[in-house]
């Protein structure tokens, strides 16, 4: 196994493109082309949208594995842990780099729920149909000559395609169109600031008193929005972010547990084992040798 480096990599959209996106055409009818679409783990400062027509092949995101097959989308958030591997040669469809500025706040919302989002959505046919051919007349205009017209059909088209997916995640959640209730969007708010302060603000109260809301109104929000307290969600932006640097990094668990914010390294390991059911040696041990199977 390759010697793991201290950071986990992150492709930036702006070192590819000036555009604010990129859509490519996705296909693989070779061995050689296949073995190109594996990536390492990584993360991405923008959205991802892989949407799979035929063939197939596997992700993994924030460390669960999920199979891709044929009318299939996948939506990878900004900042997610992720890799795809295993896939097949006869794979096609589409892939799509949207930076979130680009992304209405109300899609985002959307898109962003906690428990939902990582998952494969199966598309039927004739969604399928919507979104490929969006998706094959934004390619049309982007290969014409660069105007101001064509690029602004490239980014409205885009638009469209970004609605119609938030309107399938949308369906799914439960979430009426145009209807984002009050607790989503206070459970997004905590979300956003617990992945900028999980390391040193680790309270509930805390969070409740940044966001000017009572702990308990806090509490009813995101547990509404998403079944599970603030308490939950801390621990779980903690773990994950542990999992990332023991898989990524070579620090030992104690390093890890200092720059998580634990000066106690034990009850840090303890913690870990409670919530993952493996201590944070074995976790290392055992998932590098499974994502390298």
């Amino acid at each position: 196994m390759a010697t793991k480096g201290n950071t986990i990599p992150v492709h930036r959209l702006g070192e590819r493109t000036d555009q604010g996106y990129q859509l490519d055409r996705m296909h693989a009818f070779n061995k050689e082309d296949s073995d190109a679409m594996v990536k390492e783990l990584h993360r991405d400062d923008h959205y991802i949208f892989v949407l799979c027509e035929t063939g197939g092949g596997k992700m993994v995101i924030e460390f669960e594995h999920f199979s891709i097959p044929p009318n299939t989308l996948v939506c990878v958030l900004p900042g997610q842990v992720h890799s795809y591997y295993d896939v097949e040669e006869g794979i096609m469809g589409w892939f799509a780099a949207m930076d979130p500025g680009t992304i209405p706040d109300a899609f985002r919302t959307v898109l962003e729920d906690p428990l939902l989002s990582t998952r494969p959505l199966p598309v039927c046919v004739d969604d399928m149909d919507r979104l490929t051919k969006c998706l094959e007349l934004a390619n049309d205009m982007q290969e014409r000559p660069v105007s101001q017209y064509s690029r602004q059909a490239v980014y409205f088209l885009l638009d469209s395609f970004t609605a119609m997916v938030a309107e399938l995640y949308a369906a799914r959640q439960g979430i009426a169109a145009g209807n984002v209730s009050r607790s989503r969007s206070i459970n997004r708010e905590f979300r956003a600031m617990l992945a900028m302060k999980y390391k040193t603000v680790k309270s509930a109260g805390e969070y409740a008193s940044a966001l000017h809301l009572s702990l308990s109104y806090l509490n009813e929000a995101v547990k509404e929005a998403t079944g599970f307290t603030v308490s939950y969600w801390i621990q779980h932006e903690i773990l994950l972010e542990a999992k990332r640097l023991l898989y990524y990094s070579g620090g030992s668990v104690k390093e890890i547990a200092h720059e998580l914010g634990y000066d106690d390294h034990a009850y840090f390991s303890r913690l870990f084992k409670r919530a993952v059911g493996k201590t944070p040696g074995a976790f290392r041990t055992n998932f590098r040798q499974e994502y390298h199977r």
